[in-house]
C-alpha cells in the first residue's frame, strides 16, 4: 500500500512540475529535463509513468479542466451546466465566465500562439472533439429553434472562444481599448453585460409578441369575412335565377 501511495505521489509530483513548465514556457518551450528537476526525480522515471511530453499534456489538460468546474462561477439559475445553449442570451458570458476561472489555460493557449503550433498542437485529437461536440451542439439547437439559425455553427463557436479570450490573452489591447485591465471587475461587469446583449441580439430566436399574432389572425378572420360575404350574393342569384334565364347564357 506504501508503494502505491509512494507511485501516486510521484506522478501527481511529475504533473504538478509539468504543469508549471507548460504554464512558464508553453508546449514547445517545455523540456523533461526542466519537469524532472522541479518535480524531484530522474529524467528517466516519467518515462515510466507517461509515454512522452504529450501524454503528461493531456493529464495537465485534464486537471484544469477539473480545476476549472470546481471554480466555475456560473450559477445554475442563470445557465443551465448541462445545456450551455438553455439560455442563448447568456452563451458569451458564460464561457467568457469559463476562461476567468481557467486563466492557467488562456495563458497556455496564447503561448501556442506565439509559437506558432497552427499544426500538431498537443492533445490535437482530443481537443479536436471536444470542438466537434460544441459545434454539434450548436447545431442541434439551431435546428431545434433554441438558437438562431442563421449562423455558421463553426464560426459561430470561434466567435464564442475569441470574445471569451481575447480580453484575458491580451491584456494589453483590453487595456488600450477600454482604459481597464481584464483583471478591474469593472471591466469584466462591462464586459459580461456587454455580451449578454450580444448573446440577446444575435443568437436568441425571435418570436412574434401575442398581440401582433392575435392582429395577424384578426385581419385573416376579417378577409375570410369579406370573401364570404362577396360570394354569398352571387350564389344566391345562381339559385334563384330562372330556367329561362339559364338556358340564354348557354352558348
Amino acid at each position: 500500500m506504501a508503494r502505491i501511495r509512494d507511485a501516486e505521489k510521484t506522478r501527481h509530483a511529475i504533473v504538478m512540475a509539468a504543469r508549471q513548465e507548460f504554464l512558464e514556457k508553453g508546449y514547445a518551450g517545455a523540456r523533461m529535463e526542466s519537469i524532472a528537476r522541479t518535480a524531484g526525480v530522474k529524467k528517466e522515471l516519467i518515462y515510466h509513468y507517461f509515454e512522452g511530453k504529450e501524454a503528461i499534456f493531456n493529464e495537465v489538460r485534464q486537471q484544469q479542466n477539473v480545476d476549472a468546474l470546481a471554480a466555475s462561477r456560473t450559477d445554475d439559475h442563470m445557465l443551465s451546466v448541462t445545456d450551455p445553449l438553455a439560455q442563448p442570451d447568456m452563451l458569451f458570458v458564460w464561457r467568457f465566465q469559463r476562461a476567468l476561472d481557467n486563466p492557467e489555460w488562456v495563458r497556455f493557449v496564447t503561448w501556442e500562439a506565439a509559437q506558432g503550433q497552427e499544426t500538431g498542437i498537443p492533445g490535437e485529437e482530443k481537443r479536436r472533439g471536444t470542438i466537434a461536440r460544441s459545434v454539434g451542439a450548436i447545431r442541434s439547437a439551431q435546428r431545434d429553434g433554441r438558437l438562431a439559425d442563421g449562423l455558421d455553427p463553426k464560426l459561430l463557436q470561434l466567435a464564442v472562444f475569441a470574445l471569451a479570450n481575447y480580453p484575458l490573452a491580451y491584456a494589453q489591447i483590453t487595456r488600450l481599448a477600454t482604459g481597464r485591465s481584464p483583471t478591474d471587475p469593472r471591466f469584466r461587469k462591462d464586459w459580461e453585460a456587454f455580451l449578454t446583449e450580444l448573446g440577446r441580439r444575435v443568437l436568441r430566436v425571435e418570436t412574434k409578441p401575442a398581440p401582433a399574432r392575435k392582429a395577424v389572425r384578426r385581419k385573416k378572420a376579417e378577409a375570410d369575412a369579406a370573401v364570404t360575404s362577396e360570394a354569398l350574393p352571387r350564389r344566391a342569384a345562381r339559385k334563384t335565377a330562372t330556367p329561362t334565364a339559364r338556358l340564354k347564357k348557354a352558348p
